[in-house]
C-alpha cells in the first residue's frame, strides 16, 4: 500500500515537472517581440499592458498618453477624452468596442511602427468577442505609442489560428489617421 503511495507520488511529481518544463518552453516560444533588442521588448510589452489596462478601465485620459500623435489626430487631451467617450458611451453601450484583453503572440515591421498580432477580447454593447486582433504600435518621443487596435478579420478569426507559424492577416491595416474612436471629433474640428 506504501509503495502503491510513493509511487502515484512519483508519477505525479514527474508530471509535474514535465508540465513546467513543457510551460517553460512555451513561454519561451512566444516571444512577440524578438526582433526588437532586449531592453525595447521589455519597453513595449509594458506600454502594450498600459495601453489595454486604459482600455479595459475606461481611464481616457490615461490612454490618451499611450496613443500616437497620429493617433490623436491633433486633438488636446480634453478633447480626445470627449471624443472617446462619445465613441464608446457607456458599458452598456457604444459605437465602438472596448478592448478589455490582448495578448501579443507575433509581430511585424509595418510602416511607421510594428503591428503586433494576438488574441484579443473587446466587448460592445454587453456583447464580449474573442478573436485575432492587432494592435500598431509606433516609437516617438523616445517611448511606444500606440496608434490603434482591431480585429482582423469579420467575423474574428479564432486565436488558435495563431497556434500555425505560417499564419498571416488577410490584409495589413492602415495607422497613418487618427484612431477610429477619435475619427469624427477631428473630422469636426474648426
Amino acid at each position: 500500500m506504501e509503495r502503491e503511495i510513493m509511487v502515484k507520488r512519483m508519477t505525479i511529481g514527474a508530471l509535474a515537472l514535465a508540465m513546467g518544463f513543457f510551460s517553460l518552453h512555451a513561454q519561451e516560444e512566444r516571444k512577440p517581440f524578438r526582433t526588437l533588442a532586449p531592453k525595447e521588448q521589455k519597453s513595449l510589452t509594458d506600454r502594450l499592458g498600459q495601453y489595454v489596462k486604459a482600455y479595459r478601465s475606461r481611464d481616457w485620459k490615461g490612454l490618451y498618453d499611450l496613443v500616437s500623435d497620429i493617433g490623436k489626430g491633433g486633438l488636446d487631451r480634453q478633447r480626445f477624452i470627449v471624443a472617446v467617450r462619445a465613441a464608446l458611451g457607456t458599458k452598456s453601450y457604444g459605437n465602438m468596442p472596448d478592448l478589455l484583453e490582448f495578448i501579443p503572440d507575433r509581430s511585424e515591421e509595418h510602416e511607421d511602427g510594428v503591428d503586433i498580432y494576438g488574441c484579443g477580447k473587446a466587448k460592445r454593447e454587453g456583447e464580449s468577442s474573442t478573436g485575432i486582433a492587432v494592435v500598431h504600435a509606433v516609437h516617438e518621443h523616445n517611448t511606444w505609442a500606440f496608434s490603434g487596435w482591431s480585429f482582423t478579420e469579420f467575423p474574428n478569426q479564432p486565436c488558435k489560428l495563431l497556434s500555425d507559424p505560417t499564419w498571416k492577416p488577410e490584409g495589413r491595416m492602415e495607422w497613418n489617421r487618427p484612431i477610429g474612436e477619435v475619427r469624427d471629433a477631428v473630422a469636426s474640428k474648426p
